[in-house]
Formats: C-alpha cells, structure tokens, sequence
C-alpha cells in the first residue's frame, strides 16, 4: 500500500527489531536443545547438546546487545 509507513515501537528500527526476534528464536533453540540434553542417556551426546545450547545463548545475547531496547 503506497504511502503507509510501518511504525515501530521506542522508535526502534526495523533492523533492530528483526535482531531482537531473532534473538528470541535461538532462546527458543536454546531451550529446546537444554530439554533434549536433559533425556538424553549418552553422555557426549548430551554434553554437545548443552555446549550448542550455549552456543544459541551467546547469539542471543550478542543480538540483544547490539539491539538495544
């Protein structure tokens, strides 16, 4: 639709906006991947599983660092 603007809430951009989404999507991985390990029998398997939760984690911090509320 020509001539409507999106707004954006705190007068974030959208860019910061997409980084802030995407940084709940890897919480979400994160968390997912702490359930799997917490089930899972075979110790390397579950000791990798918490190491990418980790992992998902760090992103998600990073992002919400460099997209500030």
């Amino acid at each position: 639709m020509a001539g409507i603007t999106s707004w954006t809430p705190r007068g974030q951009s959208s860019l910061e906006i997409a980084g802030l989404q995407r940084a709940a999507i890897y919480r979400e991985r994160a968390a997912h991947l702490s359930v799997m390990a917490e089930v899972e029998p075979v110790g390397s398997l579950r000791t990798r599983l918490l190491e990418l939760a980790a992992d998902y984690e760090e992103l998600a911090e990073n992002l919400e660092i460099s997209s500030p509320v």
